[in-house]
């Protein structure tokens, strides 16, 4: 109605960015944000709970549309400490500090990631750039620090779902991007009905 549309209209971005009356405040989003990187987590081996790798991305994916890059980079941390502590618990036979450590920083690398998922979601063609940008921390991620740490990129979710046959055709990175795209594709669409 049009009532709706103008209220919907005076309502500030960062309260239309899931629709009206969807929970858009930091804590929902601090909470999204989290509840991504778990999901995330539980599509990594030895949970192998492929399927939900895109939901942890189209949820990510809304929890930083239209929000600062201060909270984005928070929101990418949260996230990324989420997916990172319960995947690298095998850690703590090196230490618990150790394990900690390469989990905060692992996640530094979702926290920028984060910030530029704000940035890409604002312009046209976002669905692609967020699949990039996925691709992009990982190989990131691949090669810093002392030669890299590749635990934990999307691909390694997808071993035996509908994106495996992807590897064939362009290895890990387009499994990644293909995983990305069907999450961050989620994320419009729920943006756009909202």
């Amino acid at each position: 109605s049009a009532g709706a549309s103008s209220a919907s209209a005076a309502l500030p971005s960062h309260r239309r960015s899931w629709g009206v009356h969807s929970p858009s405040g930091p804590l929902a989003r601090a909470l999204g944000a989290a509840v991504s990187g778990g999901l995330v987590a539980l599509a990594l081996p030895p949970y192998d709970l492929w399927f939900l790798a895109p939901v942890g991305v189209a949820l990510l994916t809304l929890s930083v549309s239209a929000v600062g890059a201060r909270r984005a980079a928070w929101l990418g941390l949260l996230h990324g400490l989420a997916t990172f502590v319960p995947l690298l618990s095998w850690l703590t036979v090196i230490g618990v500090d150790a394990w900690l450590m390469v989990a905060l920083l692992e996640a530094g690398f979702l926290a920028a990631m984060g910030v530029c998922l704000a940035v890409v979601w604002r312009l046209p063609g976002r669905v692609g750039w967020a699949a990039s940008l996925w691709v992009g921390q990982e190989l990131a991620r691949d090669r810093l620090p002392f030669g890299g740490f590749p635990w934990g990129r999307l691909a390694f979710a997808e071993t035996a779902s509908p994106f495996t046959p992807y590897a064939a055709l362009g290895g890990a990175p387009l499994v990644t991007w293909m995983t990305a795209v069907t999450g961050a594709a989620l994320a419009a669409a729920l943006a756009t009905a909202a």
